[in-house]
């Protein structure tokens, strides 16, 4: 099944480009979601661990990763990827000066691994027809493509 995206209007952000111009740009659209139940369901079925045995391995691997991320470990959980904690901060004239409620913007970042880097060079994408597209004749026939439409 092809990944959807829809063509939002952005700000031309080519070297050189007139200040107020603009182009479409492919912009990804969730074709809804994965939960956790589903998930270990999936997972269950290529393997011998019931769709509990799956969900207990998931619940414990975000208990030992919160700790790992905590004492500012990478988490390293094979061919998915690396997960690691990164922030930024307020600045200070002074290292005396810095404390680390100074300490903003917390997050984990999110490295894939090569097999998922690899998969989607194989994804084929479909745009989402826009209504406002037919309703002034500007609409395509027919659906999709493996190719976008812009460049």
């Amino acid at each position: 099944m092809p990944a959807k995206y829809t063509l939002v209007l952005r700000k031309d952000m080519r070297k050189g480009a007139a200040v107020d111009s603009k182009l479409f740009y492919a912009n990804a659209k969730a074709a809804g979601t994965c939960g956790m139940y589903e998930l270990c369901d999936l997972i269950s079925l290529s393997s011998t661990a019931s769709p509990g045995d799956v969900r207990l391995i998931l619940d414990s691997l975000i208990e030992v990763m919160k700790r790992s991320l905590g004492k500012g470990e990478v988490v390293q959980v094979g061919e998915l990827g690396n997960f690691q904690l990164q922030f930024g901060s307020t600045g200070t004239t002074t290292k005396k000066e810095f404390n680390q409620a100074l300490i903003k913007s917390k997050r984990i970042v999110f490295r894939p691994g090569k097999m998922l880097r690899d998969a989607i060079s194989n994804y084929s994408f479909e745009k989402i027809p826009d209504p406002s597209d037919k309703e002034e004749g500007k609409g395509e026939e027919g659906g999709g493509g493996d190719r976008p439409e812009i460049e």
